[in-house]
């Protein structure tokens, strides 16, 4: 069943909770936050150590992943399942979860989490089709959509805000609701005890245009820009974004890059590809800069480093100087720098694991 971001938390009021959810799409922040309503909707914290686990799609166990969903709950009336990264799921993982879907249990909850999936996704389609299972895409907020997303934040936690204030804060933080929510944390905290927002305010305390996104990282990274690169970087990581999940970004990057190349290749209209990929329209000159100029060697040679920081990050290598290397490493290949070592120089097939629809 299709159902809206926007319409998501009025539906979980009136409806509850259905037994399978997916939330994709680019605006991963509000997906996040989301997931976490629905959280709240099914456990409460003392039941969450007990009813509720988490599985990645890039490295899904498949038996304990279908053990996790029937198993009966120990405290809760419902366990939760929460599914991260769908959209790297292999095909045979991924037909799993649609089996599963046929029959889910009504004893659990699954939530699915995953970047932008094309139309023909075969995990999308199932949840569209199926008659109770939601599924819900989430674009990059812009405009009317976040100045709403900012004034129902900032009235859920006590504030009122001007109507000048809200419209600067809608140019200056357009497209990335993660780091929009850092930059309100931070404008809460000047505010002190005052309970309105005013443009002083958000000129004072809200940073400008939003510069410090996982957009902007992916953005200067396959543009050949490592030291700006590496400064978003750094600022992404100090306001508390998983490597994990800034891991996945890249991934989607380089791989609709790729998908774009193949489709651009076979005499696809550049609109209708754009449009297939979920290519915000901010976004489309660079993006398709990046397909044009970009070998698929590079990006598949891109996709083997991603793979190896999943790897080191599961393992408990240190997480700032995992993505630190990848993020140099992939702003030298992608770009032909000689120097940047590694598979740069080889023809490489891109993993299954992060390319399977």
């Amino acid at each position: 069943m299709k159902l809206t971001s926007r319409d998501l938390p009025q539906r979980l009021k009136q409806e509850g909770v259905p037994c399978a959810m997916l939330l994709y799409g680019q605006e991963q922040g509000l997906a996040a936050r989301h997931a976490t309503l629905v959280r709240r909707g099914v456990l409460s914290a003392e039941d969450e150590e007990m009813d509720a686990e988490s599985h990645h799609g890039g490295d899904l166990d498949m038996g304990r992943f279908l053990s996790g969903c029937n198993a009966f709950p120990f405290l809760a009336k419902r366990r939760l399942v929460l599914l991260k990264d769908a959209d790297q799921l292999a095909a045979p993982a991924r037909d799993v979860v649609i089996k599963y879907l046929k029959s889910p249990s009504p004893t659990s909850v699954l939530v699915v989490l995953a970047g932008p999936m094309e139309a023909r996704n075969l995990l999308r389609k199932s949840f569209e089709a199926h008659k109770t299972a939601w599924c819900v895409p989430y674009y990059p907020l812009e405009g009317r959509d976040l100045s709403g997303w900012l004034r129902t934040t900032l009235r859920e936690q006590g504030f009122a805000a001007d109507e000048e204030a809200v419209t600067l804060m809608t140019e200056r933080l357009e497209g990335d609701a993660r780091h929009a929510e850092s930059e309100l944390e931070k404008l809460v905290l000047y505010l002190g005890e005052r309970r309105r927002v005013t443009l002083e305010d958000v000129l004072e305390s809200v940073g400008g245009s939003g510069s410090q996104n996982s957009f902007t990282l992916t953005a200067a990274m396959c543009n050949g820009r490592p030291g700006p690169a590496l400064t978003i970087l750094d600022g992404l990581l100090d306001a508390g974004e998983e490597p994990l999940g800034l891991l996945g970004m890249i991934v989607q990057r380089l791989r609709r890059l790729i998908q774009a190349g193949d489709r651009l290749g076979r005499g696809e209209n550049p609109e209708a590809v754009a449009a297939a990929l979920q290519v915000f329209w901010k976004e489309k000159a660079e993006f398709f800069s990046q397909v044009r100029t970009i070998p698929v060697r590079r990006l598949a040679n891109g996709l083997l480093r991603c793979q190896e920081a999943d790897r080191e990050l599961k393992s408990g290598g240190d997480p700032r100087r995992v993505m630190e290397r990848l993020v140099m490493g992939l702003a030298r290949s992608l770009n032909g720098d000689p120097a940047s070592g590694g598979a740069s120089g080889q023809t490489a097939a891109a993993p299954r694991r992060f390319l399977s629809p």
